[in-house]
C-alpha cells in the first residue's frame, strides 16, 4: 500500500511540475498566480522547521528543541521576512546552527 502512494505522490508532483514546461500545454500563469507562488518557498520552510523546533506533549506543554535549534530558525525567520533569497536562508541559518550547536553550545 506504501509503494502506491509514493508512486501515486511522485506522479502527482511530475504532472503538476511537467504542466509548466510541456509544449503542447501552453499553460501560462496570470500575475495574481506567479505572485502567490512566490510565497510557496517560505511557506515550505516554515512547515520544516517549525515541528522541529518547537513540540508539544500534552502531559508537559509547549516545549523547543533548544537554544540552537532557536537562534537559527529566528534568524532565517528574519531573513524570510526581510526577503532573502530561499537558497542563502538556508545556507546562513545552517551554518549559524552548526556553529552554535558544535562550537558554542558544546
Amino acid at each position: 500500500m506504501s509503494w502506491f502512494t509514493i508512486l501515486g505522490m511522485a506522479a502527482i508532483t511530475f504532472i503538476n511540475r511537467y504542466a509548466f514546461f510541456a509544449q503542447w500545454l501552453r499553460f501560462q500563469p496570470n500575475k495574481q498566480m506567479i505572485r502567490f507562488l512566490s510565497f510557496s518557498s517560505y511557506a515550505i520552510l516554515t512547515a520544516i522547521w517549525t515541528p522541529i523546533v518547537f513540540h508539544f506533549d500534552p502531559a508537559q506543554g509547549f516545549s523547543y528543541a533548544g537554544m540552537d535549534y532557536l537562534i537559527a530558525t529566528s534568524l532565517a525567520v528574519l531573513m524570510a521576512v526581510l526577503k532573502a533569497s530561499s537558497i542563502i536562508i538556508v545556507i546562513v541559518s545552517t551554518i549559524v546552527f552548526f556553529v552554535l550547536r558544535f562550537l558554542i553550545f558544546v
